[in-house]
């Protein structure tokens, strides 16, 4: 993954601005101003969910922002796409869909502020963070 994301910065003439690392994120992470994870949280389970942000707080200076690409739980029996992706989780691994409210109490748990939620069209949302 690291090679091509690097040969499309390259492409994309953006090497300046953005450095491509591998590494495990239960770890370390590298410093950075925004860390961005697209369906990622999704697979772990709450301890794990935490001990990742635990990670990106401590590679961070206050005020880095942390912003996730998760599916939303809407609240109701309603169906939905992020409810059948729950019940894949469940099958599949330790991972679970979350609602606005368990986002906001694990990022709470990490010590991260969450700041907003953007819904978009699809099934994901946009879930900001920041590092106080």
């Amino acid at each position: 993954m690291v090679e091509t994301a690097r040969k499309k910065l390259t492409e994309l003439g953006m090497t300046d601005r953005i450095d491509a690392v591998s590494g495990d994120f239960f770890e370390s992470v590298p410093s950075a101003d925004v860390y961005v994870l697209a369906a990622i949280m999704h697979d772990w389970d709450d301890a794990s969910f935490i001990r990742i942000l635990h990670s990106i707080k401590s590679a961070a200076a206050p005020g880095a922002r942390v912003v996730l690409i998760e599916g939303l739980v809407p609240p109701g029996d309603e169906p939905h796409a992020t409810k059948l992706i729950d019940l894949t989780m469940l099958g599949m691994n330790t991972g679970k869909e979350r609602s606005a409210t368990e986002f906001a109490e694990l990022f709470t748990a990490a010590g991260l502020t969450l700041d907003r939620i953007v819904p978009t069209p699809e099934q994901y949302s946009f879930i900001e963070a920041h590092i106080p």
